[in-house]
């Protein structure tokens, strides 16, 4: 018989079929979020009491001090640590750039820029919160840190360090904050969409317009331009700030933005009593105005 006539024979094996069912997966998809949200520290809503009640208290927003930058002032950061630990009616939100972090190669100079390597600004920071954290109201995410070492490892490295220890708002935060008698509606995030070059204020007043309308008072960071504006949107009272920063020698901003930095940082006195949240320039005004 030749070889073209020979009938074929069908293979018989145990292949192994697939058993998928997508309910059962929605089951496990499921699960695994819960999970998730059991186990993250960052939320995005929180309520907060600070101070005794019985007397008004002093807000700082705290940012951009990009510690292990070159261009950091040091000597300003130490004597505003002392500041607010010395100081009871002072607590402080960290919204971001903490640590300098330039990890990610885009060019020799930035690194080469860096005092200290990642490593150390990590443990100088964990050594920093350590002491500071009794001061500190809440804690928000950065470019610089969080967001480059998400980039880089997949977790952000200031949400693992500060929001087992405080609230954290790895983005868009809404923190109702209470003094006594009076709660105030506070929206944080390191940097919000939108932009100005006329107004650095704009992103903070364009997120409470169309985002977050029952907020009363919007703080960031980021761009390096200590600010704010208080203003009336309608019938309601509000604030918009911005935090400054302590790189006063980065190059990067020297070429790009502008030779000059101002390592202010305005803050907030939130009344206990009558419902009053009044921005000033710095502690000093602060301070001055409270004849402290």
């Amino acid at each position: 018989m030749k070889v073209t006539d020979a009938v074929a024979v069908k293979v018989v094996s145990d292949k192994k079929k697939a058993d998928f069912k997508w309910r059962e997966w929605c089951a496990h998809a499921e699960a695994t979020q819960e999970l998730y949200r059991r186990a993250s520290v960052s939320q995005k809503f929180a309520k907060i009491k600070l101070g005794s009640g019985k007397r008004p208290i002093c807000l700082l927003p705290f940012s951009d001090q990009h510690i292990g930058a070159r261009g950091m002032n040091y000597k300003i950061f130490r004597t505003m640590t002392e500041e607010i630990l010395a100081d009871p009616l002072i607590y402080i939100a960290i919204i971001g750039d903490l640590a300098e972090f330039a990890i990610k190669l885009r060019s020799v100079a930035e690194i080469c820029a860096q005092i200290f390597s990642p490593e150390k600004q990590m443990q100088f920071v964990e050594d920093w919160f350590r002491e500071i954290e009794p001061k500190v109201a809440f804690c928000s995410w950065g470019n610089h840190d969080d967001e480059r070492t998400e980039k880089q490892a997949g977790f952000g490295v200031m949400k693992w360090l500060m929001g087992k220890r405080a609230v954290y708002f790895d983005g868009i935060g809404h923190a109702d904050i209470t003094v006594g008698k009076q709660t105030y509606a506070f929206a944080v995030s390191h940097k919000f969409r939108g932009y100005s070059y006329m107004n650095p204020c704009h992103a903070g007043q364009r997120y409470m317009r169309f985002q977050g309308v029952d907020r009363e008072c919007a703080i960031m960071g980021d761009i390096h331009t200590p600010a704010f504006m208080h203003y009336y949107d309608g019938p309601k009272e509000r604030l918009s700030m911005v935090a400054g920063s302590l790189n006063v020698g980065s190059l990067y901003a020297e070429r790009y933005f502008s030779i000059f930095t101002q390592p202010q940082y305005p803050c907030i006195a939130l009344d206990n009593s009558v419902h009053s949240l009044q921005p000033f320039k710095n502690l000093a005004a602060w301070k001055l105005s409270t004849r402290r």
